[in-house]
């Protein structure tokens, strides 16, 4: 007997369900198909002009940020100040708050004051180096479709060569700096570019 009213239960708890789910979705659900974006003609009745003037302003300053952080590269003045950095593979992260800690490319020499991991097995040590070097072998500035990649190879005055291959991202100006090298686990740093002047 109990079976039966468990099973009546269920049988009328779905019955309500697919009637009363259909009214609660179609109530919510957009007059636009899903997955389908409004045309920029369509986006432009529904608002209004000083709407519109904020748009386009905006356009007109990403436009010449990005500008900005290309003409940056090209002019091979520039600092990578990263704010967070960590050991590959999966390695922890560690927030950088120093403001002394950079790398930059001034032409034909760099500037290197960064934590690097040092170490074979872990628990790997971070030091800090502090070089400025024009050894800047097979340096590339290369065009991509979200900024530039950037890559090097330095020795920085030690027995190890390090590999630099900083990913730059036009839109945004944050940038990502891998630094790989034979005798120290890979480090990866995220932070930002800024113009030396």
């Amino acid at each position: 007997m109990a079976m039966k009213k468990i099973l009546l239960f269920v049988a009328i708890a779905i019955t309500l369900a697919t009637l009363i789910v259909p009214l609660v979705v179609t109530s919510n659900t957009p007059t636009e198909p899903v997955g389908t974006q409004l045309s920029t003609k369509t986006r432009d009745k529904h608002l209004t002009p000083k709407q519109l003037e904020r748009i386009a302003r905006r356009k007109e300053r990403q436009e010449a940020f990005e500008h900005h952080i290309d003409s940056t590269i090209l002019s091979h003045n520039y600092r990578f100040v990263p704010t967070m950095f960590n050991v590959e593979p999966a390695g922890s992260s560690h927030i950088i708050t120093n403001p002394n800690v950079e790398l930059a490319i001034y032409g034909d020499w760099a500037d290197v004051h960064l934590p690097i991991y040092q170490g074979f097995t872990p628990p790997y040590r971070v030091i800090l180096v502090n070089s400025a070097t024009t050894n800047l072998g097979d340096f590339t500035t290369v065009e991509t479709d979200n900024g530039w990649t950037i890559s090097f190879s330095s020795w920085l005055y030690t027995a190890n060569d390090y590999t630099f291959t900083l990913e730059v991202y036009s839109k945004t100006g944050g940038a990502t700096l891998t630094i790989a090298s034979d005798f120290s686990p890979t480090t990866t740093y995220w932070g930002s570019i800024y113009a030396v002047y």
